[in-house]
This record gives structure tokens, C-alpha cells and sequence, in this order.
């Protein structure tokens, strides 16, 4: 098992400036050489980009390649969108488990980037996070679709729940579950004056299981958006195999939307102290006021170690509740707001009332630890313009995983 990764040296909004055209423009690539029983990868990818010119919604395909752009094999693609006058900031997350490898092979993963559409224009503008770790197929429970790339799905959602993937995981005693989802959607029908999506996820059956997460994610113009959140499952007393369910629903009446790729949920049961979720971790059951100073949402402990590397991720669920434009920068720190090191920043925009609920997915990698000891990470929201107001509503999960 091996965890490879890359980050911009300062990944940070604001810390590149990396153009993006109408043709595959590489971010990012890495090469992993699976370890003696491994047989999948799961690779993920988060990105900042801001919407340029060439009209005002632009449009931007991120690939996944399994060896080289064009010439490789495309594992998995996600389109997502930003208006280049309006709510122009966007962070994409996304991921996929690549199976097929073979101990002590090498296999290189290529992330790209590129406008749809010519005469387009988006840039990257950081954070920029890349990852991949091999690792045996018994110790992950997944699904994704067969054709996990954009288009390759037509599922359609409505008012009613519409189960979309179901995953089965084993748990022993003391471990926690790390749940993620990924879903790219468009819109169906009317998107004025806006297109939501609430994603549920279920511990047991849809309705009659216990709802355990949830997301509100909503467009309007753009027609879509990508949809990643994450939730940690604990409590466990018993060792037992418990089946995650992930509904998706259209909760405004006359509205529908279509599910059309990627569509991903992975579940890895582990011991893991270093998490904050909120008690009730559902779309709505906060309402954090996010203001014009850094705002602490969440703060997790860990023990670091010589060479070992933290994956750090983080799901918000906030909304712009009156006004126009809403940009958002949410900060992770090495230590306390401010006095502390600044390690990752994404910058992210809702426009009232149009679509004023979103959710946005951090990713950071934070390495080079020389000694052993403690290091606390704090997760920050700040308003960056002047007027505007936002709220945290949930769901909100913050986690730091130790890799080798």
C-alpha cells in the first residue's frame, strides 16, 4: 500500500494562475506502483478555478486518465460550471477507484482539464490536490458506474428519494466508517430560479433505515453542478456488516434534474479519532453565521510522526440567505486562526436567490513532519465581500487521515 499525492507548493486560492482551453490542459499526474496485494486505486482530485470569458457560463470537463491524455484510458470525467460575471469562483471534487493493477506495475494517473465549448476561457487559480492510494479491493466497499464519466448516466431524480447507490461495509468494534459521495447532475427541466438536488445518505433502507448525512447542492443557469460531501459513521459496539444507501431528490415541486456522471460513494470501515461531524449532520439542522473574519467551523487533533503524511478533508453545507454574490473562502490551519500556518484556502460563490444552497469539498495534504507529537488543524469560513451573508446549515465533516 503506497499513498502518493500532489499539491501546489502554497495550495492555496489564488496561488496559480494555470489558463484552461478547449483542450486537455494536464494539472496533474502521478505514478503508483501497487504494493504486493493490491489490486485498486482510488484517485482524488479537488481543484479551485475561476470562470474567464467567452460568455457567461463556462463550462469545464476534469479527466482522469489512466496513462497518458488522449492516448490513455479515460477512468472518469466530471463537467461542472461557473458564470464568469456573477458567481465566477468554483472548487470541483471528485474521485475514482481504479481496479485492474497489478503488484509491483506501475500505473500513472493524469488529471486534465478543458473548456467546452471555443472561444472559452477558465483558469485555475488553487487549491490544487491530487491523490492516489493503492490498496487491497476488500479493504474498500464502493460503487460507481460502469462508464464513470460525464454523460455516462442518464438517472432521472424527482420529488421522491431515488436510491442511486448502495454499498455494503465491514465493521468491527471501535471503528469508524468514512463515507464519501460524488455525484455530477444537470438539470432537467426549469432552472429558474433555480435547479436543487438534496442527496441523502441512509444507514439501512431509504425512509425506514436511519438518516445519518445529507447535502443540499443547487444551480441555476450553469444547469448543474458536482456534488461531493462526506460523513463519518461511529458508535460501533459489534462487528456486523451494515449497508449504506445514497438517495437523491429534487425537493422543489415542478423541478427535475438527471444524475449523469460520474457517480461514486466509497465506505472504509477504521479506527479514526481525528474527525468532527456535526451531531446531526444533515442539510439544515445548523445555521452557523459565516462572517467577515475568519470564522472556526471545526478543530481536530492528531499524532503526527516522522514521514507520515495527513489526508485532510472537509464538506460544508452553507447558503446565501439574501443579497447578490456571495463569495466564501474556507481555510485550513496548522494550529489556531491567524496565529497559526495557513495550509489550504478554496474560495467558492452562491448568488440569492438563485442558487443560493451549496456545498463545497476541501482537500489538503499536509506532510514533512520530522518529530512525533500533536498538531491541530482548524477549519475556517470567511466572507470575502463587503454586504454579503452566509450560513453554515450542514452538513459540515472535517477528517484527517494518517497515510505512510
Amino acid at each position: 500500500m503506497s499513498y502518493q499525492f500532489y499539491t501546489l507548493p502554497q495550495n492555496t486560492s489564488g496561488a496559480a494562475d494555470i489558463p484552461i482551453f478547449n483542450t486537455p490542459t494536464t494539472l496533474a499526474s502521478l505514478t503508483v506502483a501497487a504494493g504486493s496485494g493490491s489490486d485498486i486505486a482510488t484517485v482524488r482530485a479537488n481543484i479551485g478555478w475561476q470562470a474567464q470569458s467567452g460568455g457567461n457560463v463556462i463550462q469545464v470537463l476534469f479527466k482522469i486518465w489512466r496513462g497518458a491524455p488522449i492516448t490513455g484510458e479515460l477512468v472518469c470525467s466530471v463537467q461542472d460550471s461557473a458564470e464568469s460575471a456573477f458567481d465566477y469562483v468554483a472548487t470541483t471534487d471528485f474521485s475514482e477507484v481504479v481496479s485492474g493493477l497489478t503488484s509491483n506495475q506501475p500505473v500513472t494517473f493524469v488529471l486534465t482539464a478543458e473548456t467546452v465549448g471555443t472561444n472559452t476561457l477558465a483558469k485555475v487559480i488553487g487549491p490544487l490536490t491530487f491523490t492516489a492510494l493503492d490498496i487491497n479491493s476488500d479493504l474498500l466497499s464502493y460503487f460507481e458506474l460502469p462508464n464513470n464519466t460525464f454523460g455516462g448516466a442518464n438517472i432521472p431524480v424527482a420529488q421522491a428519494p431515488v436510491p442511486v447507490a448502495v454499498i455494503n461495509v465491514n465493521v468491527e468494534p471501535g471503528q469508524n466508517v468514512i463515507l464519501r459521495p460524488t455525484a455530477c447532475w444537470i438539470s432537467t427541466r426549469s432552472i429558474f430560479p433555480k435547479v436543487d438536488v438534496l442527496f441523502k445518505l441512509w444507514r439501512g433502507a431509504p425512509i425506514t433505515g436511519t438518516l445519518i448525512a445529507s447535502a443540499d447542492d443547487s444551480a441555476d443557469v450553469e444547469r448543474g453542478a458536482v456534488t461531493s460531501f462526506s460523513h463519518v459513521d461511529s458508535g460501533f459496539t459489534s462487528a456486523q456488516i451494515v449497508t449504506y444507501v445514497l438517495t437523491a431528490e429534487a425537493p422543489d415541486p415542478s423541478y427535475t434534474a438527471s444524475i449523469v456522471g460520474a457517480l461514486i460513494i466509497t465506505g472504509s470501515a477504521q479506527t479514526l479519532s481525528s474527525f468532527f461531524t456535526l451531531p446531526q449532520n444533515t442539510s439544515g439542522s445548523v445555521s452557523i453565521p459565516i462572517t467577515s473574519a475568519d470564522t472556526p467551523l471545526a478543530a481536530i487533533t492528531a499524532e503526527s510522526s516522522p514521514g507520515l503524511k495527513f489526508s485532510l478533508r472537509a464538506a460544508i453545507g452553507w447558503l446565501v440567505p439574501s443579497g447578490s454574490i456571495t463569495p466564501i473562502i474556507f481555510k485550513i490551519w496548522r494550529g489556531a486562526p491567524n496565529t497559526g500556518t495557513l495550509i489550504y484556502s478554496a474560495l467558492d460563490s452562491g448568488e440569492s436567490p438563485y442558487d443560493y444552497r451549496k456545498v463545497t469539498a476541501l482537500a489538503h495534504v499536509d506532510s514533512g513532519f520530522t518529530a512525533s507529537g500533536l498538531v491541530t488543524y482548524t477549519l475556517t469560513a470567511e466572507l470575502t465581500k463587503p454586504g454579503t451573508a452566509a450560513n453554515v446549515v450542514g452538513p459540515l465533516t472535517f477528517t484527517a487521515i494518517p497515510e505512510s
